[in-house]
């Protein structure tokens, strides 16, 4: 929830056993969504699975609309970075675009590497 007039956000938490709320300035708050178009190969942040952390990921699969508990949503292909099993192999997971943002660029206009 945003208050316009001091700029402020009041921010829950995502953990539905938590009921901590967190109120920030507009400056240390990121806005998840409006992402629409991403490429195979483009790195962005999203939302690892069952977690309500961002980490880096590689997209391998355009976004497209599945069907999901009766509503279609639109869903991204990623593979996480650092997270390839005891064999090297890194699996693709699903994300909900809604949980996806590009990476925000320095100065330089270059995205910065983690």
């Amino acid at each position: 929830e945003h208050n316009s007039e001091t700029g402020m956000y009041k921010i829950s938490d995502e953990d539905v056993e938590s009921s901590k709320t967190f109120t920030l300035p507009e400056s240390q708050v990121v806005v998840l969504g409006g992402v629409e178009r991403l490429r195979t190969g483009e790195i962005i942040f999203a939302v690892y699975p069952d977690t309500t952390t961002l980490y880096q990921a590689t997209v391998v699969q355009p976004p497209r609309r599945m069907q999901n508990a009766g509503t279609y949503q639109s869903f991204v292909m990623v593979h996480f970075k650092d997270d390839s099993d005891e064999h090297g192999v890194t699996l693709p997971k699903a994300v909900l675009m809604k949980h996806v943002m590009r990476p925000p660029a320095l100065s330089t206009g270059r995205v910065q590497a983690l």
